[in-house]
């Protein structure tokens, strides 16, 4: 019997509650830096705020508020508007009590892509930065504006107090024109309370997850259509290769592994009982002690000893004409105690070394022995053959 499915219906519930830990979208609109979710994907978003005006394609005009400087800072829109705990409101009024600046939030849905469908168009940015940059999405941009241009541009790192307490591992960018602000590790979560009923422990490898005893166990975000999903598969060639992985994908599809549109669809299915196992992130624990849930059904298992660095950046954009304060944003943002509270909102880790946080948030947070993760090197020329080979023989399955 063939049990290959694709569902493509979209999930809220229990995913935006969480959505912090992932950059992907979990409504259909975007924010503006009040907070609240003002358009529809077709709109391209609205930022509001200060005395400033914006129109719908999130061209910023005026000054904010008596003259004060503004810092126009592009997100994905669950920094800002996840139902939980997203740190965008926080990171906001805490820049501003501490420097002489408006920041204006601008999160729309499609996230980075919007930034550079406009540069493609040759239509204004009008934002000075990104804050959630992927390596991936580094090298898609890189790709798409051609050799000797980019859409981003360096920052001086010297002018970055923190910058030496950055971890080693969580740099992908050789140019530094995206500085790492967070980090997760993709892994799987499961429900050992389901895995007991089948009479199975936990998976350990790889192989594990496409073997009879976790048949129709699995459940996967889309890597055409999720960040999570395309790490998730980053992770498959890391293990089998670029000649291996198809196979072992059509392994598992064979095993009845489900791949769901995105992030929130597949964590929302997992919260459902619909699978005893979910592509998603280590720091799930950490949700889940927040709210009070069951911790058997959030337990963190890496695979092969192993798991992929999920890794964020923060990149002032070429054409911004407030580098200066750009700077001073990204600097601010990399301060320990920012770090600490962004990392806790945002359910996910520091990116530098020397942020405190509480004793028991790192007995919720998982991190593997060996941490995957491609380089910018090796992602540039790869990311786009790998997807489609994957495309043209897994999701036509």
């Amino acid at each position: 019997m063939d049990r290959r499915r694709f569902l493509t219906t979209a999930g809220a519930g229990v995913a935006g509650l969480v959505a912090g830990c992932s950059a992907e979208p979990t409504d259909d609109g975007s924010t503006d830096t009040d907070g609240g979710s003002t358009d529809t994907p077709e709109s391209g978003g609205t930022t509001t705020g200060g005395d400033g005006t914006a129109t719908a394609d999130g061209t910023v005009t005026g000054t904010a508020s008596g003259g004060t400087p503004l810092l126009r800072v592009g997100t994905y829109p669950s920094f800002v508007d996840a139902p939980s705990s997203s740190p965008g409101p926080w990171l906001k009024e805490r820049f501003e009590s501490e420097f002489d600046a408006e920041l204006r939030w601008f999160a729309p849905e499609n996230s980075m892509d919007y930034f550079l469908q406009r540069r493609q168009q040759g239509v204004s940015i009008d934002t000075d930065l990104f804050l959630g940059l992927a390596p991936e999405n580094l090298v898609k941009a890189d790709r798409a504006v051609g050799e000797g241009e980019s859409l981003f541009t360096g920052v001086d790192t010297a002018d970055l107090s923190n910058a030496g307490a950055i971890v080693d591992d969580y740099r992908f960018d050789p140019q530094e024109r995206a500085i790492p602000v967070g980090a997760s590790y993709i892994s799987l979560v499961y429900n050992q309370n389901a895995l007991d009923e089948r009479g199975v422990a936990a998976p350990e490898t790889f192989d594990d997850l496409a073997s009879a005893p976790y048949e129709n166990g699995m459940l996967v975000p889309n890597p055409q259509s999720s960040e999570t999903g395309l790490e998730f598969m980053f992770w498959t060639i890391d293990q089998f290769g670029e000649d291996g992985y198809l196979d072992y994908w059509s392994d598992l599809m064979n095993n009845g592994t489900r791949i769901l549109q995105d992030w929130g669809t597949a964590y929302d299915a997992y919260s459902n009982d619909e699978a005893p196992m979910v592509v998603s992130f280590s720091t799930d624990q950490v949700y889940a002690d927040r709210y009070d849930q069951d911790m058997a059904r959030h337990q963190v298992g890496f695979l092969n000893n192993s798991g992929y660095a999920y890794l964020e950046g923060a990149a002032p954009f070429t054409d911004t004409d407030n580098l200066g304060l750009a700077t001073e944003f990204i600097d601010f943002v990399l301060q320990p105690e920012v770090q600490a509270e962004i990392a806790q909102r945002n359910v996910a880790l520091p990116a530098v070394d020397n942020a405190e946080l509480p004793d028991d948030y790192y007995d919720l947070v998982h991190e593997p022995e060996e941490i995957v993760s491609f380089g910018y090197d090796e992602l540039m020329g790869n990311v786009e053959p790998w997807l489609s080979d994957w495309s043209r023989q897994i999701a036509t399955q």
